[in-house]
């Protein structure tokens, strides 16, 4: 069979037979997801490019992107004549952005759940102690002003997650070191599944609470205090590991930690 009867003609495409980036998302996503979920298990080879092809109506070339994407990330290696199979979990890059959303998307047990807020323990204090020796006036003002848009955003619990996240990057950056800077995701998917539950904003008590805390992050940076900001912070950390429940259910809702919004325009969602 010819390789053009596959491809449906409307098939979009960019300058240069480049793929659309909405063709190029849908296989990565549908391929990706299909590999976390299990459809696709681990040391399993993939269905043929004919198959794929069909099950996502993209091109070529919208296909072999996705798969080297996959393959960047560590979820997937080519075989001689083969073809492409599914690698062990422990080759995956699990701080990718798109694989945390994935793992969001079909649901998160208890292991993962730990190992979010471990990597969160491990390097948030340690982001704002060194922010307390290298910030800036104007990082600080910045930290206030967030910490008290936590505090502003009400019972509105995608506005609150929104401004959350941004402090916590905000902390991030304030620390001088760019290679802190891939926690992001892992912030953004630890908060996605704290909020699926319960989030500050159920309750004013605790809202008044969170926004204390923030601040005296803030503070404690504004006061060159290591120690303090490191404390602060793991505070804040430990009480979002609090409302996590024994068991979590898929997160497909409506909030939305818009990491990728700084980047490429896509997020991780979590429910309400």
């Amino acid at each position: 069979m010819k390789q053009e009867s596959i491809v449906p003609s409307a098939v979009p495409s960019g300058p240069s037979g480049r793929p659309s980036r909405g063709a190029f998302q849908r296989v990565l996503h549908g391929i990706g997801i299909a590999i976390v979920a299990g459809e696709f298990p681990v040391g399993s080879t993939l269905p043929n490019k004919d198959v794929l092809l069909r099950r996502f109506a993209v091109s070529n070339t919208a296909l072999r992107e996705a798969l080297k994407t996959l393959q960047a990330k560590g979820m997937v290696a080519a075989r001689t004549r083969v073809g492409y199979w599914v690698r062990a979990q422990n080759e995956w890059n699990l701080l990718d952005e798109d694989l945390l959303a994935w793992q969001l998307e079909i649901g998160v047990d208890d292991l993962f759940i730990a190992g979010l807020f471990e990597m969160r323990q491990s390097i948030e204090p340690a982001a704002a102690a060194l922010a307390a020796m290298r910030r800036s006036d104007a990082q600080v003002d910045k930290l206030r002003d967030l910490a008290n848009r936590l505090r502003d955003a009400g019972v509105d619990r995608q506005r609150f997650t929104d401004v959350d996240l941004d402090f916590h990057l905000a902390v991030i950056e304030a620390s001088g070191n760019p290679m802190m800077r891939s926690i992001g995701a892992v912030i953004g998917a630890a908060l996605a599944v704290a909020f699926r539950l319960s989030a500050p904003t159920d309750s004013l008590a605790e809202l008044d609470e969170t926004h204390a805390q923030h601040l005296a992050i803030a503070e404690a940076i504004a006061a060159a205090d290591p120690q303090g900001a490191a404390d602060a912070m793991m505070a804040v950390i430990d009480q979002g590991s609090s409302r996590i429940a024994s068991e979590i259910e898929p997160l497909d809702g409506t909030i939305e930690i818009r990491l990728h919004s700084r980047s490429s325009g896509s997020g991780v969602r979590a429910a309400d």
